[in-house]
């Protein structure tokens, strides 16, 4: 044989060895199961509301309780948990606490007493947490930290507007748990639209502030009493269980009243003139947003429930005039405009 055709013999061999190698490499390639990548899931969302009173108290806390039923319905990617009657600062301190070290990454506080915890335990913690305080002070606005709140000042101003047309004798009332927060700023709109009325709020309105939001006895005795010496004919009531008390007592003298934050028309239908239903839905949901978009990252801030964004809405009674209410629908739209003074200014 000759060289070259050695040579040749040589390189045809080494030819076919390569050719077999790539062979079963490429079938064992084709043939082996494709790896699956399964993608990461993003972590899920942990939302908790802590509650100061009772959930069916008609007023504050139950407001706060169907927001969230309301929101929660809306976004089932939320896991939501709630609990009621966190009254006592070192417990709502320490169940925020828990709340966090469950994981729980947004935490809602329905009262003015969470604000100051949150501000302390914000400090604290790290990560992706974020507190929200409804009805706490701005003070306690920080990285960590939001607030929010509702406009009674513009709801009322349209209460004060109708108790002063509505009273045949020219008394009226405001019966309230504290001076705090949408308590006393419904009290500055309530003088403004009475005096826009045509009435001196000094002369002919009467406030009773019962020092605590949960004693329905010594509410139901104020408001008995400023029926009886001031021949008060009309009045608002607001703040948890004194809310039950006040309309008790006017139930059982037979004058007007209004509520504050929920519709319950079963209670006195026949002499509720105007429900004042609070929307906290609205602020859940600008906060969550604001927490997708990676907002809260920038800092706390204030949020608002107002007529302007549905958070405030006003429902009259059946013995409200038609004519009357919609002189009422005339001032709220003046009010949304801005043409009217209600008293604040966020």
């Amino acid at each position: 044989m000759s060289p070259i055709t050695t040579k040749t013999l040589a390189l045809v061999v080494i030819v076919a060895i390569i050719a077999i190698t790539l062979g079963v490499l490429v079938g064992y390639y084709i043939s082996r199961p494709a790896e699956v990548t399964t993608p990461t899931a993003p972590a899920k969302v942990k939302m908790a509301f802590i509650f100061p009173g009772s959930v069916t108290d008609t007023a504050w806390n139950e407001a706060g309780y169907r927001a969230m039923e309301a929101f929660r319905g809306k976004h089932p990617e939320i896991e939501v948990a709630w609990v009621q009657g966190v009254y006592d600062p070192a417990q709502i301190e320490s169940t925020i606490r828990s709340y966090v070290q469950q994981g729980y990454n947004l935490v809602v506080g329905v009262g003015f007493q969470f604000g100051e915890p949150m501000a302390k335990i914000a400090k604290e913690v790290s990560g992706d947490v974020y507190f929200l305080a409804i009805a706490g002070a701005p003070q306690y606005i920080g990285p960590r930290v939001s607030v929010a709140d509702v406009r009674t000042d513009q709801s009322g101003f349209i209460v004060g507007y109708l108790m002063a047309k509505l009273s045949k004798t020219k008394s009226m009332a405001f019966v309230a748990g504290m001076a705090v927060a949408e308590l006393s700023r419904s009290e500055v709109g309530q003088r403004k639209g009475i005096l826009y009325a045509g009435y001196n709020p000094d002369e002919v309105y009467h406030v009773y502030y019962v020092g605590d939001f949960h004693d329905v006895v010594k509410a139901k005795l104020g408001t008995s009493s400023l029926i009886e010496q001031y021949k008060v004919d009309v009045v608002k009531a607001m703040g948890d269980g004194v809310q039950l008390g006040a309309i008790s007592a006017a139930k059982e003298k037979g004058v007007y009243v209004s509520m504050s934050g929920t519709y319950h028309p079963e209670i006195y239908p026949e002499g509720t003139f105007l429900y004042e239903v609070w929307h906290w839905e609205v602020v859940f949901e600008q906060w969550y947003q604001d927490y997708k978009s990676g907002a809260l990252k920038n800092g706390g801030k204030t949020y608002w429930l107002s007529l302007e964004n549905g958070g405030l809405e006003l429902i009259n009674g059946p013995m409200v005039p038609k004519d009357l209410w919609s002189e009422v629908q005339s001032l709220i739209e003046k009010i949304k405009k801005g043409e009217i003074d209600t008293g604040f200014k966020p």
